[in-house]
């Protein structure tokens, strides 16, 4: 045996040091809640078509849209917290680096002279928010997407990655 590390035990990631806007916990939970909603109001619509065309089980059915809204708003309540602390973002000198997941965990780094654009988006509600999301592409449409940053971050890290971009030879 020798002493050298193989390539995969001297790998060794640290998390990110940017965090996201926490408005976007606030964006994450609207979303969830608007879906469900959406399907519960769904679900209800269907029960009554069903109530006046048939003798369908109406309280079970009732019970079960209830159950499921309550899910839904315990989901909108509770997951927004858990994937905003394990979404996190660095801007290195070898590029973006952003790490996802909670149980399946994603690093991604998209090193600067690989970046080719960088798109700013925003939802209606992202914008009355006053957050956006970030997307890094390549040229081979892989892209590093960066949600919840507000207008002064997302401006300072176009700025960032064009610096850096700039630095190197793109191929």
């Amino acid at each position: 045996m020798t002493s050298e590390a193989t390539p995969q035990q001297a790998l060794h990631l640290r998390t990110p040091a940017e965090s996201l806007d926490p408005r976007v916990r606030r964006l994450w939970a609207i979303e969830i809640a608007l879906t469900v909603l959406v399907v519960v109001v769904a679900g209800a619509v269907a029960v009554t078509v069903a109530a006046m065309t048939a003798e369908p089980p109406t309280a079970a059915l009732a019970a079960g849209l209830g159950g499921l809204l309550a899910a839904g708003l315990a989901v909108a309540a509770v997951a927004p917290r858990v994937r905003y602390r394990f979404l996190r973002f660095e801007v290195t000198p070898l590029g973006l680096y952003v790490q996802r997941g909670w149980i399946t965990r994603t690093w991604t780094i998209v090193p600067h002279n690989r970046i080719q654009t960088v798109e700013t988006t925003s939802s209606p509600i992202g914008r009355a928010l006053g957050i956006a999301t970030v997307e890094v592409r390549t040229a081979s449409s892989e892209a590093a997407r960066i949600p919840g940053l507000d207008e002064a971050r997302i401006a300072g890290l176009r700025d960032e990655l064009a610096a850096a971009a700039g630095e190197g030879e793109a191929t």
